[in-house]
């Protein structure tokens, strides 16, 4: 599956089977080498990238966002602050719990075994009723729970809003400004009505009730699936595909020496990435590069002659 390559960053497509792929990104994200996306910063780039990526909007992801549930409760775990790819004490812990799973209608993880559900608290975590994090309408159904929504509907979804980071609904280091959120909301149906001519979208799948508490990663559909969401992840089959952002590791990393660096030695190190960023906008592309060229190779050396100017322009 090939990667998806936006300005200054790489995303990474791994498909394979989910749990042992999840693994190794964790592995690689402790190196400093990137970080597992969120729903948010999915659906982020997806709105903002269509014209030049728009294969984000026709695959399905596997996310960073956990969602916990036992009886009638619900956690959200937000795995990093917004301006932030470190995960928090929670998502960390909780992703690392991927590998023990049990079968039901999907695999998730069983947090009745050694406290987990109690561990996850804290930091981006947010508890609420079940019946709470839905709109109810007629007849007490609750509006976006199993079903699509209009984009009214979407807007006032609280589970929704939470995993998108709405400041009504999260705390201030996990919010994005609400006109972002409805950024997101908005440009997914108006291109869902573009592309595939839907009204209702963004369906809301949770798990059924149960006694025990049990934890997945948040699954996201494309565009021709409504850009539904499932509390469920196909963790154990051939179907995870986790967004991996690889493209900036010296951000990255400088997070990780923040609180060992001075402000003004942080201060100045972005600064550099900031002038380095807009460097790599003068660039020319692959494409550009090979239209000029082309004629002077031969088709058998294309793919070849393309790989290499990939890794040249990818320093």
């Amino acid at each position: 599956m090939p990667n998806i390559q936006l300005e200054g960053r790489t995303i990474e497509c791994n498909y394979n089977r989910g749990i042992n792929t999840l693994l190794v990104l964790l592995e690689r994200y402790e190196k400093g080498e990137g970080v597992i996306l969120s729903e948010a910063d999915i659906r982020l780039l997806e709105v903002r990238n269509y014209e030049n990526a728009s294969e984000l909007t026709q695959r399905c992801w596997d996310t960073s966002t956990l969602s916990a549930t036992k009886g009638e409760t619900v956690k959200v775990i937000l795995p990093y602050e917004t301006d932030s790819r470190i995960l928090t004490d929670a998502a960390r812990f909780g992703l690392g719990l991927i590998d023990y799973i049990e079968f039901l209608d999907h695999p998730r993880v069983n947090l009745d075994i050694d406290g987990g559900w109690e561990q996850l608290e804290g930091s981006g975590v947010y508890t609420r009723p079940r019946d709470e994090w839905f709109e109810k309408g007629e007849g007490g159904v609750l509006v976006g729970l199993d079903a699509g929504m209009i984009e009214e509907q979407a807007m006032k979804c609280p589970i929704l809003l939470t995993r998108l980071g709405h400041p009504d609904y999260v705390d201030s280091g996990f919010a994005r400004s609400g006109d972002e959120v409805a950024e997101i909301i908005g440009r997914i149906f108006e291109l869902g009505k573009q592309e595939h001519h839907y009204r209702i979208m963004m369906s809301q799948y949770l798990p059924r009730v149960r006694d025990k508490g049990f934890l997945s990663p948040w699954y996201i559909h494309g565009l021709s699936n409504g850009a539904s969401s499932y509390a469920g992840s196909y963790l154990d089959g051939g179907f995870g595909r986790f967004a991996f952002d690889s493209g900036d590791k010296a951000r990255i990393q400088l997070e990780s020496l923040e609180q060992t660096l001075k402000p003004d030695e942080v201060n100045e190190i972005r600064i550099a990435l900031d002038d380095r960023n807009q460097l790599r906008k003068k660039i020319l592309t692959t494409d550009q590069i090979y239209s000029a060229i082309g004629d002077y190779v031969g088709l058998t050396n294309e793919q070849e002659v393309r790989k290499a100017i990939d890794d040249l322009t990818s320093q």
